[in-house]
């Protein structure tokens, strides 16, 4: 986990509790509060911890530990936009310490916000570059979004500490296989076999890594072992049907798909690829049955909660869709295609003012997603601009 901040921010503290014991605030000992509370985040019990760290930026202790302790109890307990707002107070405070960035870089990467995370992960890098979980993390994060370059650059540095890591050999063999670095990626590969072993979870990888890299035959082969050796293995049954509906094996897709929803009945991906194929073949109804079952075991997943309204728009049932895109939104305000679906629903219930503004968030959501990315396009382009060539003297 990532360590807490001390040193500096200690200093900070101290000035801090100097002032509120000089102000007379004796009845709220903020060194007593301190330090309850890091006994309490220490022993697991996140909620008294939080309840001290936040009575200490109550009393106005400007602290880079208390704040940044109050981040670890928010990422321990989930509540990530939380974490992020008092670690990046914790930032302003003590600027160059390595722990708040790895922090505030975990906090997105949990939010699945990689391209934020790469960010904090390199300013570790640039105070610490010798450190193992801020390399780790930001090759996980540059692999996610498809920047294999990156990820190898980030994972290198690190092979001789991680050379036994079968997820790690897993995402470092797949960049060399994009990257066409063939011999590389054979010989990450050969190495993740020699330590996985003949088992189900090696078989997995070997199957993901083979259909990541387009290659069915092989990853049918290797899907299949993992799936004999442990029928009820994580995501063996997922990607499995995964490689069948790209084959065009609709039927055997779907059994996979069933068979994942009741080995992993809280991950959301078997549910919206089973409602895919159900979708495509005119069975809205069972689709709806479908995510009405994943919504109940899943309540605070975006993804399956619209994935259920646009079912029911489907079936005209717009009254029945609105609750559930509102509480998709709420859990995910930026998704532009969230609004525009809502937006659907509020004209079907003759509500046109409430559908024109749902309308109008989602342009200025997608208006700015495009924004990012002609950014981003730029940027790239100016990096692969060549560089004029020094005059002669």
């Amino acid at each position: 986990m990532p360590r807490q901040v001390i040193g500096k921010g200690m200093a900070l503290l101290l000035l801090a509790l100097s002032h509120a014991l000089l102000t007379g605030r004796q009845a709220s000992d903020p060194k007593a509060i301190f330090e309850r509370g890091e006994h309490a985040l220490s022993a697991g019990n996140y909620a008294a911890a939080e309840q001290d760290f936040r009575q200490l930026i109550r009393l106005g202790v400007r602290s880079a530990s208390a704040y940044t302790n109050s981040g670890v109890v928010y990422l321990r307990t989930g509540k990530l936009d939380s974490a992020i707002q008092v670690l990046n107070e914790a930032k302003k405070l003590a600027p160059d310490m390595a722990g708040i960035d790895l922090n505030l870089g975990l906090a997105y990467y949990k939010k699945r916000e990689f391209k934020d995370a790469i960010s904090h992960f390199a300013s570790v890098l640039l105070m610490e570059p010798a450190n193992v979980q801020a390399h780790y993390l930001k090759g996980i994060c540059h692999f996610m979004t498809d920047e294999f370059a990156a990820a190898v650059d980030a994972f290198v540095p690190i092979a001789d500490r991680e050379q036994d890591d079968l997820d790690y050999l897993f995402m470092l063999g797949i960049s060399y296989g994009k990257l066409k670095r063939l011999a590389q990626a054979q010989g990450t590969f050969a190495r993740l076999v020699e330590t996985g072993g003949d088992t189900a979870h090696l078989h997995l990888l070997l199957g993901k890594a083979y259909l990541a890299l387009d290659d069915p035959r092989k990853s049918q082969t290797e899907l299949e072992k993992a799936v004999f050796k442990d029928s009820a293995l994580p995501y063996a049954h997922y990607y499995l049907g995964v490689l069948y509906r790209r084959l065009g094996r609709f039927d055997e897709a779907a059994a996979q798909f069933e068979e994942e929803t009741e080995i992993s009945p809280n991950d959301p991906w078997a549910y919206e690829d089973l409602t895919k194929i159900k979708l495509d073949r005119g069975d809205t109804r069972g689709a709806i049955s479908l995510l009405e079952k994943a919504v109940v075991r899943n309540p605070d997943a975006p993804s399956l909660l619209a994935a259920l309204a646009k079912a029911y728009l489907l079936e005209s049932l717009p009254q029945q869709a609105i609750p559930r895109l509102r509480r998709a939104i709420e859990l995910d305000p930026k998704n532009g295609n969230y609004h525009y679906q809502l937006g659907r629903a509020y004209l079907k219930t003759g509500r046109p003012r409430e559908a024109n503004a749902e309308m109008a968030r989602a342009r200025t959501l997608q208006a700015g997603v495009l924004e990012g990315q002609m950014e981003a396009l730029s940027r790239d382009r100016r990096a692969a601009e060549p560089v004029a060539p020094a005059s002669a003297k």
